[in-house]
């Protein structure tokens, strides 16, 4: 018999100095994961949460990647970098004279003015030193070639920047942003705002929507025993089966009483052990004829296994 695929999240600490899909690929030969995701990813200079989903649980990764992040960053003042980060190419590296300057230009009333000015914006292009796709290639990869990259601009939202800090080297701040958005972005945005070169020095992602940095360890010290469940961190409305309504739903019938009002990401239907998912289902979007459609019905038939107990 084949050995089910243990379901569940991983709270991981990404350290600086490794990409994600590195750390994913460490965590899949760590727990001998055969499928493991991400909700997000971190530039390799950045560190901080990520929320691994693992075996069926990867269905779920596209709605974490929706969610709000915050992030504490740490900007440099006097260095500037062509990507905006540590890993990029120096364009200029005149920190103390630059810094006396920044000091006296920027007391902390013009610094905090300044930055909550960043909750306006609307839109954002993303950086030139990005892994976006064009034609096949990295934009990175296209922009050090010389290639004319077109910028592409996306909505965004900035719900709040707080903690504004002075630092040895430039400032600090944490901020609250929509999904997608660029912090090294807003960085070189503003370096070139106020024509003083800007690099962020660090970034540590603090949150991904409701879930903090709470309870997450770095790779080294996880085991298969931090595989978080689903009523922990991704519960929703139910429906309880039983033995015949558990057969219709595995082949692809539909049980048509008693369904749960579903909250914005649908609800699940479970097994009467009221631990195992048999599917993931939505209201939004189904077809008027059927009862609701599924997001992803948890069952390899060629198996004959149910997963994600």
């Amino acid at each position: 018999m084949v050995k089910p695929i243990e379901s569940g999240f991983l709270f991981v600490y990404k350290p600086p100095g490794i990409t994600s899909s590195d750390l994913v690929l460490k965590t899949k030969r760590l727990l001998g994961q055969k499928s493991v995701g991400h909700t997000g990813t971190l530039d390799r200079f950045a560190e901080g949460l990520l929320i691994l989903p693992c075996g069926d649980y990867t269905a779920f990764s596209q709605v974490f990647l929706g969610k709000d992040k915050t992030y504490l960053a740490e900007v440099i003042v006097g260095l500037r970098t062509d990507s905006g980060d540590p890993d990029g190419i120096v364009e200029v590296d005149d920190r103390t004279s630059v810094l006396q300057t920044f000091l006296t230009s920027f007391p902390r009333k013009r610094l905090e003015e300044e930055l909550q000015t960043l909750t306006t914006l609307t839109t954002q292009k993303a950086p030139k030193i990005s892994a976006l796709k064009v034609g096949g290639k990295r934009q990175s990869d296209l922009f050090r070639e010389g290639t004319l990259v077109e910028e592409k601009e996306r909505a965004i939202t900035i719900h709040a920047v707080n903690d504004i800090q002075f630092t040895a080297v430039g400032f600090s701040f944490r901020i609250h942003v929509s999904s997608g958005t660029y912090i090294r972005k807003i960085v070189l945005d503003l370096s070139e705002k106020w024509g003083i070169p800007l690099s962020l020095g660090r970034l540590v992602r603090e949150s991904i929507g409701d879930y903090g940095l709470e309870g997450a360890k770095p790779l080294d010290q996880i085991t298969s025993s931090d595989l978080k469940g689903w009523k922990e961190v991704f519960p929703l409305p139910i429906r309880i089966v039983d033995e015949v309504e558990k057969k219709a739903v595995i082949h692809g019938g539909y049980i048509w009483d008693k369904l749960p009002k579903a909250d914005e990401n649908g609800f699940y239907i479970v097994d009467s052990d009221e631990t195992t998912i048999l599917a993931w289902c939505s209201y939004e979007g189904k077809p008027s004829h059927i009862p609701y459609r599924y997001r992803k019905v948890f069952f390899d038939p060629s198996a004959k296994i149910m997963f994600s107990k």
